[in-house]
């Protein structure tokens, strides 16, 4: 009897071995699952966030942008590559005015004009011309 007995309990851990085996491998399996069920959702959920608050930002903000550069180029095609500086009283104040006055920048020189590349060194230029206006009219009157 006692042989049997030996053998029985001997069964009967490897049925239970194999029972528990079995479990942590469905449990395994479960979390497993579960945890790929969640990942997608989350997933999901955060591209769904990025659609409903970023993207009308970035539509919106694309169509300012290219508003206000489309319109932009239009009046002056070369204002990307070499933007417009304008004369003011502290600043190439004899150019204020005239029709030569060209006032790009090309890299980080600023070309003034095709008789006086750097402007004038006086207070008032010899070669101003204006469109019916005289030079040394102020500022407030030109416009």
């Amino acid at each position: 009897m006692m042989d049997n007995w030996q053998k029985d309990l001997t069964q009967w851990m490897e049925n239970v071995t194999v029972a528990v085996e079995g479990f942590v491998d469905e449990v395994g399996q479960s979390v497993e699952t579960a945890a790929e069920d969640f990942q997608n959702d989350l997933v999901r959920e955060i591209d769904q966030f990025i659609d409903d608050v970023f993207t009308p930002l970035v539509d919106v903000s694309f169509e300012e942008e290219f508003h206000y550069y489309y319109h932009d180029y239009n009046e002056d095609p070369d204002f990307l590559l070499s933007p417009k500086v304008e004369p003011t009283h502290n600043v190439h104040p004899a150019c204020r005015g005239c029709i030569h006055y060209h006032g790009r920048l090309y890299g980080r020189h600023l070309f003034v004009c095709g008789m006086h590349p750097y402007g004038s060194n006086n207070e008032t230029c010899p070669d101003w011309e204006g469109s019916g206006e005289k030079q040394g009219v102020s500022e407030q009157h030109r416009n």
